[in-house]
């Protein structure tokens, strides 16, 4: 009788059987692949990272823009491309570099 009742206690029950470990791993799965959607997509399609839409520099050098944006350019880009060469700035760091440096520029000097 005794052996009955130690059995009975031993055997996990409710939160530590398997199937809520089953279910805390499907959340917890579900959850990673939520992140990475959101990551990658963002809400509603809005990209949910910084510098997603920046390609090459958007203002550029464009005709009739406002010349002191146009040296900030030229000044802020000029300094990242030559911390590329020197070897200070990785391959994978120089466009979010680049892109920092042209928001910088237009926080600055808004293109009309």
């Amino acid at each position: 009788m005794a052996a009955a009742r130690d059995s009975r206690q031993l055997r996990p029950r409710g939160i530590d059987g398997r199937g809520a470990r089953i279910a805390a791993l499907a959340v917890a799965v579900c959850l990673a692949a939520a992140m990475v959607w959101i990551g990658k997509v963002g809400f509603a399609g809005v990209a949910m990272t910084p510098f997603e839409g920046d390609g090459p520099v958007r203002a550029g050098l464009a005709a009739g823009a406002d010349p002191r944006l146009d040296a900030c350019l030229a000044e802020r880009l000029g300094a990242v491309d030559q911390m590329r060469r020197d070897g200070l700035v990785d391959a994978a760091r120089y466009d979010t570099f680049r892109a920092r440096a042209v928001s910088y520029c237009e926080a600055q000097f808004p293109p009309q």
